[in-house]
């Protein structure tokens, strides 16, 4: 959920910006109208009582002492003219003179919801002593100063009303040509703003030149210097990855030279027992082969196959290591692995060590054969450096564990034992305790990814002087997994593929090689023109020569394989063709593959079963 989708859940639609300055614009217009307009009523009410309060002194002050005098002479004619002229001239509505218990009086005295009256005794000084001869009673009407009021300000709260709208849009109008449409012109690019336009120019409001800076040209400048900066960084940011990564490239490529210096002069270690077994295999042969003894020669020419293919598949194992690949399994019989491979140990380990294999019941599992026997023969010459020359064991036992569905391949030994420091760093590639040309430190790294892959664990229990125990976890194998490898052995294979009415070019610049695939072939049934000059065989091919499969080497001193198709494709030539490399990166690309007759890319070693498969299918 993005922020847009959070925010209007969460809020209720807003109202424009304008349309909040305009309500609040009219708001406080209004309010102050209608207070202005209130003061300047009272004022002029206010003016009006004080205009009543100046008619009622000027009446005390002028009018009394003559109404005083005319009673005293009891001029009534002169007091009702004076009355008369009182009510007659607006400011009072009733006067009236109250004497000897009568009234003379003028105007009409209705019940006024609102008033102003006044009352003066009427005195006058006869002989020096003050008389008071009645009263004078005035009351003025204050409805009609209230109503003048009441109009004054219906028509005034109308025109401010008027005037107010009148500004409030001016300034409206003002406001969003000169601050709203701007901030919608930017708000609408901010929008558009992302990491794939931070390239493009400044950004501009389209506003008219100006000497002057105002507000929107300051949040201008910030947003585009923000801009700026976030260029600026994510550049920075992109250096620095790429420098990482170069120093990353760097580091590696420094690790991997000093563990080639390592290799370079610990790899016969490691092979030791593969050569050792081969070279011996081969004596035996060869001793057999001058007693006609032919069970035991095929067994150990069989062992020499064996052991070549788990040099090759341990080299791959090594490399499947070191490039992070994916070991695809098969189902796999682990006490006879491990008895195997036992077996295989005995005839490299002194006499002072023996070994010991127990199991409680036959187990398979999803793995790999070559695997398992590097796992066996790792541990197996570990503990052999480890006893050294004193009288030793090493006791290897599997026991499966049927609540879990795992078992426990457990290789244990008398040996001096493993330190805590050392145990920390054990599985690390190219960690090694043992010095220059005795191991690359790349067994028990190897052994430790072999093992995750195969969805397992492993432990160690080892103390100084006390040997070291290593439990190995694996799942037990549950019928219906993938399995990968095909279950007949070579020879039911082999006898399977014939070859029969084929014609078949060999090209390899070694000529033992050559000859080799080449009696392979032979034997199937298959005519063979074998040849160790690209040049040679390509000119014989473009003069006629019929041959219905072309296999060949991709690294050649006169040409490449590669080449070699390539200009036997460009020449016409439609059959075929099979390259074997012994890169293990991906040499060809699949358009390089497709253009030129390429049918398949075989990784060397291969064993001969595999060879006649992929031409025997083609």
């Amino acid at each position: 959920m993005n922020e847009n989708t959070t925010l209007s859940n969460e809020k209720k639609p807003f109202s424009s910006l304008s349309k909040i300055i305009i309500l609040k614009i009219i708001a406080i217009s209004s309010l102050v109208t209608v207070i202005s307009t209130g003061i300047q009523l009272y004022r002029d009410y206010s003016q009006n009582v004080s205009k009543v309060d100046n008619d009622i002194k000027r009446v005390s002050n002028l009018i009394v002492p003559e109404l005083s005098y005319n009673l005293w002479h009891l001029d009534l004619k002169a007091l009702k003219m004076q009355l008369h002229s009182l009510s007659s001239t607006g400011e009072f509505t009733y006067v009236e003179i109250n004497y000897d218990g009568q009234t003379l009086s003028s105007g009409t005295e209705d019940q006024f919801i609102q008033k102003k009256e006044k009352t003066w005794p009427l005195m006058y000084s006869y002989k020096g002593e003050e008389r008071e001869l009645g009263n004078l009673r005035v009351v003025t009407d204050l409805e009609p100063y209230i109503e003048h009021v009441l109009n004054t300000a219906l028509f005034i709260l109308t025109a401010n009303f008027i005037k107010t709208f009148i500004v409030a849009f001016v300034m409206i109008y003002i406001l969003r040509g000169h601050v709203m449409v701007p901030l919608n012109v930017l708000s609408t690019k901010l929008k558009d703003f992302n990491i794939d336009n931070l390239d493009k120019e400044d950004i501009d409001l389209n506003r008219k030149p100006s000497e002057t800076i105002d507000e929107l040209d300051i949040v201008l400048y910030s947003v585009n210097k923000m801009k700026g900066n976030l260029i600026h960084d994510i550049e920075r940011i992109e250096r620095d990855r790429q420098e990482k990564e170069e120093l990353i490239v760097k580091l590696n490529q420094s690790q991997k030279m000093e563990a080639l210096g390592r290799l370079s002069g610990g790899i016969a270690h490691d092979f030791n027992n593969i050569l050792h077994l081969i070279s011996g295999s081969a004596e035996q042969s060869l001793h057999y082969l001058e007693s006609n003894k032919l069970d035991k020669i095929k067994k150990y020419l069989g062992n020499i196959v064996e052991f070549s293919e788990r040099g090759d598949k341990l080299i791959r194992q090594i490399l499947t290591y070191t490039h992070q690949k994916k070991v695809e399994y098969s189902k796999i019989n682990l006490v006879n692995v491990v008895r195997t491979s036992l077996d295989m140990m005995r005839s490299t380990l002194p006499a002072n060590i023996e070994i010991d294999y127990t199991f409680d019941q036959e187990v398979d599992i999803l793995g790999d054969i070559t695997q398992m026997q590097q796992i066996i023969m790792n541990f197996c010459t570990n503990s052999r450096d480890s006893i050294d020359k004193k009288n030793g064991y090493i006791k290897v036992r599997t026991q499966v564990n049927h609540i879990k569905n795992e078992v426990q391949l457990i290789i244990s030994d008398n040996g001096s034992g493993i330190p805590d420091e050392v145990k920390e760093k054990i599985y690390e590639p190219y960690f090694s305790t043992k010095p220059i040309n005795k191991g690359t430190g790349m067994g028990l790294s190897i052994i430790h990814s072999i093992i995750e892959q195969m969805n397992g664990r492993i432990e160690l229990i080892s103390e100084i002087g006390e040997g070291a125990k290593f439990i190995i976890f694996l799942p037990v194998y549950s019928e219906g997994e993938d399995l990968l490898a095909n279950e007949l052995n070579p020879t039911q294979r082999l006898g399977e593929i014939t070859l029969k009415g084929r014609r078949v070019l060999i090209l390899d610049d070694e000529e033992i090689i050559a000859n080799m695939h080449k009696d392979f072939v032979e034997e199937q049934g298959a005519e063979v023109l074998c040849y160790t000059s690209p040049l040679a065989a390509l000119a014989a091919l473009k003069t006629g020569l019929e041959v219905d499969v072309i296999l060949t080497d991709l690294s050649m001193p006169e040409m490449s394989g590669f080449e070699f198709a390539k200009a036997y494709s460009e020449s016409g030539g439609e059959k075929p063709i099979i390259l074997l490399t012994g890169h293990e990166e991906k040499v060809l690309s699949e358009n390089d593959i497709s253009s030129y007759n390429i049918e398949e890319v075989l990784l060397k070693p291969i064993n001969m079963e595999e060879l006649l498969e992929v031409i025997s299918s083609i």
